[in-house]
């Protein structure tokens, strides 16, 4: 027969019954609470309505669900911080997210030398301030002295650092250049010089936790310069007004070695010619990092630019596809590229993180002049990503392209490759 339920209890330990419901009802509101509160230690410059703006997400997020590592990105992502710790300090009535860091640096002047594949070289120098008044804006001035031209740039960002604010930004730029555009095999079709004057102004705001929307109105005006060896150059200049509506989406997280990143966005120009053609433009682009072991990750990259407009004054390089394999001087209107590969933490030092990586890259490109072609090779680089400056990282990389048996190497400052 059946016990009863009546029978069954009364075999129970009483003793044993007691203690869990005593630690029953003291565990319960330590796994029940949420975070209510942010603390940051560490600010000297940054205000701390801007440090906290990034870790807002995770106000009423319940502790249990907490992960260490996703403070610590938000923090890392926002380039001017190094974050040293975060943890949850329970307090009689609150739980608080102490998060301590420490600031880059983020005003220096900057001095850049580059000398291309091709033989260009340019030499100048940027005084920038990547948290300017405290608030992440990042503001830059200086220029460039090279081989094929100089330029003068002028650049204000100013970046939300709250929710439901604006933020924008302005540049200014004049650049006066000697362009020489090969083909795929490095051999010259065109040779060219003109002054180009550039100037913009922006707004961004951030819709969702993740979702950031922008648009901008901008001037441009080329005119062509005096070139004594011209070859094949375009006859006329351009000047248009331009509108540059932005949709971005965007995520990190931390591993421990390395910050990975997810990455996408969309855009559109309108360019309504004042003199010249008018043309449309659309591009998009997209990365995606996924740590298959801490300190060992999938890099998936991918970019694409088309242009109405055929036009040498309108072609753009290999930089929109976000590939390294084209020649440095090749200028077309439609790209589609793709990078695959892995990216391998080597070691960490106070200043920073290094890695290395390799990658297989393709490309599509061409116009409606010429026909549709493909490139593909490796590319093999490393990255030092920087803690103590307020610049993501510098790196240095060779590429082959397996068609045209052309070889090249770059060097990037202010991002990774």
């Amino acid at each position: 027969m059946n016990e009863s339920l009546h029978t069954k209890l009364r075999k129970l330990p009483l003793k044993g019954i007691f203690f869990s419901l005593v630690f029953c009802i003291l565990a319960t509101p330590l796994y029940s609470q949420v975070i209510t509160s942010i603390e940051i230690i560490g600010l000297k410059r940054t205000q701390l309505h801007v440090a906290k703006y990034p870790l807002e997400k995770f106000l009423g997020q319940d502790s249990s669900s907490f992960n260490e590592n996703d403070a610590i990105a938000a923090v890392k992502d926002m380039g001017i911080l190094e974050p040293v710790s975060a943890e949850l300090v329970q307090s009689k009535e609150e739980l608080t997210l102490r998060v301590t860091v420490e600031e880059k640096w983020s005003i220096f002047p900057f001095p850049l030398i580059y000398v291309g594949s091709d033989g260009n070289k340019n030499f100048g120098l940027f005084f920038c301030d990547f948290n300017a008044f405290g608030l992440r804006d990042m503001a830059v001035l200086g220029g460039l002295y090279g081989s094929n031209g100089w330029s003068a740039i002028a650049m204000y960002n100013h970046t939300p650092a709250h929710k439901n604010a604006l933020g924008w930004s302005s540049i200014f730029m004049y650049i006066h250049q000697e362009r020489k555009n090969v083909d795929r095999h490095n051999e010259t079709i065109r040779i060219y010089s003109a002054n180009r004057l550039f100037s913009s102004l922006g707004v961004n705001y951030d819709f969702f936790k993740y979702l950031n929307g922008s648009i901008s109105l901008y001037f441009t005006d080329i005119s062509p310069a005096e070139n004594k060896d011209s070859y094949n150059s375009p006859e006329d200049g351009a000047r248009f007004i331009g509108i540059s509506p932005r949709l971005s989406l965007r995520n990190s997280n931390w591993d421990g070695y390395l910050l990975s990143s997810q990455n996408l966005s969309f855009g559109y120009n309108y360019n309504h010619a004042i003199s010249g053609s008018s043309f449309h433009q659309l591009e998009y682009s997209g990365n995606y990092e996924k740590p298959l072991v801490p300190g060992f990750r999938l890099n998936l990259r991918s970019g694409g630019i088309w242009k109405s407009a055929t036009d040498p004054l309108f072609k753009e390089d290999q930089k929109k596809a976000l590939v390294n394999v084209l020649p440095e001087n090749y200028f077309e209107s439609y790209y589609a590229g793709l990078s695959a590969g892995l990216e391998k933490y080597l070691f960490k030092s106070r200043h920073g993180t290094l890695s290395a990586q390799g990658l297989w890259q393709g490309v599509f490109s061409g116009d409606d002049v010429s026909h549709l072609e493909f490139d593909h090779g490796p590319f093999g680089g490393i990255v030092f990503y920087l803690s103590r400056v307020a610049l993501p990282a510098v790196g240095f990389g060779f590429a082959y392209n397996m068609v045209s048996g052309q070889y090249r190497y770059s060097f990037s400052v202010g991002m990774s490759f």
